[in-house]
């Protein structure tokens, strides 16, 4: 008989866990060593704020909303008209309105204050509240940041000591034990993108991940040492670039993972030698359209060259490992990269980028969800290549991009309209199903929600003024709030997502139980995202509990990563306000500009927040400029900029940038010609 430990109160956290072993398990592939085993989590007894099984549930994001970004939650047995009011922790209400299909909307509601909140709903079924949450600046961001840091941080092959390799997984299936199906990362397989994540949120938000160090982590054994005082998300980067490298890959989403490198040195050099971008740089050119990939893959279950330079008409299964899209913005990186090493052969990669995406938009059925949802973590890679495509270089992208980015978003919203805001798989599934390589009848699909606010935001962003885009937002923001709590199980998509060290702040029910002994030994890493609802809790049966698998895997934590990041950029805004507060256009080389920068770089709620922007005038080299929260809870971080201290000369421009090429979001202005 299993004990039960009653629901605490929220806010409360677990100083220890009592993990009871339920289960043995195996990996999908086959035993391996050490027997794996399912730990049961404390849950609700009776109908505590926020259990699904009470007469009036009301769930939502357990940690809270972000000031200006949309805020609903699911009342799944409230009537239309039914009433709902969120107060405060005095009792007094603050908002109001009324339950439709479900759903209820508090959007408008952007308090000074952080809260705690709590949405009460009253209606036929009774009367029921949520869990108490906040509402702050960028607080998604803001609580999500470290732990996916650390959580890259602890998830690396061998704990960080590559002097501990003992195998080469070519000759095994599975090889080391401290580094099973991966290369860099513990099972994290040849599409889990670890570096071209971890690129995209550095050049998104540079000055947030500057600030991240994780003190205890191990790196040793590389051919070149970093300083212990380097950011991480930059000793991450090159840990995995440099293990790459040492082993000689071949695979061709290996091999994109180095481009991304490549494409972002110029923002990584000041801490990453020369020398391993030379490495890098050439094992790129040598093997970029070299068809071999015999040297590390797992689970390729759909046949393919390495040939980077080819189309690619394969559609990967529902592993994710081969998602279409994959080689287009790699392909565009390296046509930079090649511009940057004045090598004559670079339009090579530009023209296998466009017959790339020529290819997609010509012929992918958007309407197949194969194609999209059910490529599951991997499905960010298609849009957002388009995207990045099209914006860099409009001219040059297929002419039928932002057609079929449009169709994408009409087909997401489409499938969006229920009570959970919930992108579902077709009209008559909700989950993605079982694949050929594992996935039993219900397999774990948390990566796909974690990732579908990167191609969902990157869509709003090609599309403008387009009204898909705001609902595009409003979707993305409803899949973090799915992996927050609101959803189906009312659970955190984190067994460990209570705990202050390893969790998420406010996070009172973490998943159901994580998996023991595992290919990527990820039990109780910081930010380990475990398990998602599957089909059978649909549109809501939360009395099926813990159906299907549940695992962590690096590849659902690199496509949240890659969510971060374009949080990041949809958020980030920049102005320059000259002394009468208005957008500066013409300034005075005696006169001060105001600098205002609008990005997740509040990652202390209880102390003021800093970022760095460039200033550069003309083609002169950049100067950095602090910028400093305006107040707490503030979303706007802002300097004084003294035009004399830049000497610049009558009619030149001043351009001031905040992130890094794709990403960058700059603001220009003149300085005046003498009278």
């Amino acid at each position: 008989m299993i004990s039960r430990i009653p629901f605490l109160p929220s806010k409360v956290r677990w100083p220890m866990k009592v993990r009871l072993l339920v289960a043995a398990g195996a990996l999908i592939l086959g035993a391996v060593p050490g027997a794996a085993v399912a730990a049961a989590d404390p849950v609700s007894a009776g109908t505590a704020a926020g259990d699904p099984m009470a007469a009036q549930p009301v769930l939502l994001n357990q940690s809270g909303f972000g000031l200006g970004e949309s805020k609903r939650f699911t009342a799944p047995r409230a009537e239309d008209g039914a009433r709902f009011t969120v107060t405060d922790a005095s009792g007094a209400v603050r908002y109001g309105g009324k339950i439709k299909d479900g759903t209820g909307v508090f959007t408008a509601f952007d308090p000074r204050d952080t809260g705690d909140f709590v949405v009460t709903v009253t209606g036929k079924a009774g009367v029921g509240t949520s869990v108490p949450f906040g509402i702050g600046a960028y607080w998604t961001d803001r609580v999500s940041y470290r732990r996916a840091i650390e959580f890259m941080s602890g998830s690396r092959c061998y704990f960080g000591d590559y002097t501990r390799k003992t195998t080469d997984p070519v000759s095994d299936e599975y090889g080391p034990r401290e580094c099973m199906k991966g290369v860099a990362w513990r099972d994290a397989a040849q599409y889990s993108k670890e570096i071209q994540t971890l690129v995209d949120m550095y050049l998104a938000n540079p000055s947030a991940f500057d600030r991240i160090h994780v003190n205890s982590a191990v790196y040793k054994g590389l051919p070149v040492t970093l300083p212990e005082d380097t950011p991480e998300i930059v000793r991450l980067i090159h840990w995995g670039v440099e293990v790459l490298l040492e082993e000689d890959v071949n695979d061709p989403q290996l091999k994109e993972q180095l481009a991304a490198f490549a494409f972002a040195y110029p923002q990584l050099k000041k801490y990453i030698p020369d020398s391993v971008y030379q490495r890098a740089t050439a094992h790129l050119f040598a093997t970029w359209d070299d068809p071999a990939r015999d040297r590390y893959s797992w689970q390729a279950l759909t046949p393919h060259t390495g040939d980077l330079l080819q189309v690619y008409t394969q559609v990967g299964t529902g592993k994710g490992e081969l998602a279409p899209g994959h080689s287009v913005w790699p392909n565009v990186m390296m046509y930079e990269v090649a511009k940057r090493e004045g090598r004559d052969d670079a339009d090579r990669y530009l023209n296998a980028a466009q017959k790339q995406a020529s290819w997609l938009v010509d012929n992918l059925d958007l309407t197949d969800p194969r194609v999209t949802k059910g490529q599951r973590q991997s499905e960010h890679v298609l849009i957002t290549g388009l995207v990045q495509f099209a914006e860099s270089y409009p001219d040059k992208a297929p002419r039928g991009v932002t057609r079929f980015v449009r169709e994408w978003a009409r087909i997401a919203v489409e499938r969006s309209d229920n009570l959970w805001d919930f992108r579902r798989y077709s009209a008559d599934r909700w989950t993605i199903p079982a694949f050929t390589g594992g996935g039993a009848d219900d397999p774990n699909e948390v990566g796909n929600v974690a990732g579908f606010s990167a191609p969902a935001l990157a869509a709003a962003r090609l599309l403008g003024n387009d009204p898909l885009a705001g609902r595009l937002r409003e979707i993305a923001t409803a899949q973090v709030d799915n992996l927050f709590g609101r959803n189906p199980a009312g659970r955190h998509a984190s067994y460990d997502a209570p705990s202050g060290t390893a969790g998420f702040e406010g996070v009172e029910r973490g998943w159901y139980s994580e998996y023991y002994g595992g290919a990527g030994l990820l039990e109780g890493e910081s930010g380990v995202l475990d398990g998602s609802p599957k089909n059978g809790l649909y549109p809501f049966s939360p009395e099926k509990g813990n159906i299907g698998h549940t695992e962590g895997w690096v590849a659902f934590n690199t496509a949240w990563n890659e969510s971060l990041a374009w949080r990041a950029v949809d958020q980030t805004r920049l102005r320059v306000t000259a002394h009468d507060h208005a957008p500066a256009k013409v300034v005075k080389a005696d006169e001060t500009v105001r600098v205002e920068l609008s990005a997740p770089l509040n990652l202390d709620a209880e102390a003021l927040g800093e970022g760095t922007v460039e200033v550069r005038v003309g083609d002169h080299p950049a100067k950095p400029l602090t910028v400093t929260q305006t107040a707490k809870n503030s979303k706007t971080f802002s300097a004084t900029l003294d035009m004399a201290t830049l000497h610049a000369k009558p009619r030149e421009a001043i351009t001031v940038t905040y992130g890094h090429v794709p990403f960058a979001v700059s603001y220009s202005f003149t300085v005046a010609g003498r009278d």
